[in-house]
């Protein structure tokens, strides 16, 4: 049994709770009431989220107030590593590929700075690149998990109830949850990876796709839930941010600036793929390897149909 769901069975045994049998439609995720910052604070579930992308931080955030947590949002490591100073926080996420400094960087800075006090807190990497070696790299320089974009729900909720605090005033929860969390914790596993950590975890762009239509909303829903308004609201800004995206991008091709275009194509990728536009997602993602590689002529041969995608996307999400 998982600890949650025994968490659970124990409090309806002991009348604290009633059960129910209702179930959303992201398997066992319920919709969550979530604590003032300043109570998070105190009770010490405090989330911060390092995360350079805008339609990104939108998307974390909307799902951590699905699971009833509250978190604060840094724009880039730096900025992370400042906030992470005033201790306030209980669980880091943090995106590895950020500007001033990314999310190596912000764990080895934080790793050393550990090293003078007595609390270590967890850092769970977020990327869109599932690339061979990068999930044992995070491992190597101190962080607990990993967790590929676009980040489904039932997986964020899984890696909440591991690594953060478990917060209760009742003596049986709270012995219960000591317990399970002292197990979920350990540090690695018989292999050698954290617990829960998955090199090989690649996520499946094409899973829900909608063949014929250049967005597949239900990808979005499967993230942020299916309030019509909230999903209108997102894939508005995204159409607005991907459109400022494009604008670099096409002036970086005509530069003849590889690598200033692949991290913009990288920059638009994981947003297209949380939103469901995954036939553009992956042009981003050629393009990002072209623009690593410092190709050129590859960047000028994707850019037309880079161009098409994207005015599919517009054009879908202006009548949805």
């Amino acid at each position: 049994m998982h600890r949650r769901a025994f968490l659970d069975a124990v409090a309806i045994a002991a009348g604290r709770a009633k059960q129910s049998a209702q179930e959303d439609k992201h398997g066992d995720v319920k919709a969550k009431s979530a604590l003032s910052r300043e109570d998070a604070r105190r009770q010490g579930s405090l989330i911060l989220v390092a995360e350079d992308n805008e339609i990104n931080r939108k998307v974390i955030l909307q799902q951590l107030m699905l699971l009833g947590q509250t978190a604060d949002i840094a724009s880039n490591g730096r900025e992370a590593l400042e906030r992470w100073l005033s201790g306030d926080y209980a669980l880091l996420f943090a995106d590895l590929h950020m500007p001033e400094m990314d999310g190596y960087e912000l764990t080895a800075a934080i790793r050393a700075a550990e090293k003078t006090g007595e609390t270590r807190m967890p850092i769970i990497a977020f990327t869109a690149n599932a690339i061979k070696g990068e999930a044992e790299r995070c491992l190597a320089l101190g962080m607990d998990d990993y967790l590929s974009k676009p980040v489904q729900l039932v997986n964020l909720k899984a890696m909440l109830e591991k690594w953060l605090p478990v917060v209760t005033s009742d003596p049986i929860a709270g012995a219960i949850a000591s317990t399970t969390n002292s197990q979920s914790r350990s540090p690695h596993d018989n292999a050698g990876n954290a617990p829960g950590f998955h090199p090989g975890y690649i996520a499946n762009p094409a899973q829900g796709t909608g063949a014929s239509a250049p967005v597949d909303v239900n990808a979005l829903k499967a993230l942020i839930g299916d309030d019509g308004a909230m999903v209108r609201e997102f894939l508005h800004d995204f159409r607005i941010s991907a459109a400022k995206i494009a604008v670099e991008l096409r002036t970086a091709c005509a530069a003849g600036q590889a690598t200033a275009a692949g991290a913009l194509a990288h920059k638009l990728k994981s947003s297209a793929r949380s939103v469901g536009a995954l036939a553009l997602g992956e042009l981003c993602a050629a393009m990002e390897q072209a623009g690593k590689a410092g190709d050129t002529e590859t960047l000028e041969a994707l850019l037309p149909r880079f161009e098409q995608e994207l005015l599919s996307v517009e054009g879908f999400i202006a009548g949805y």
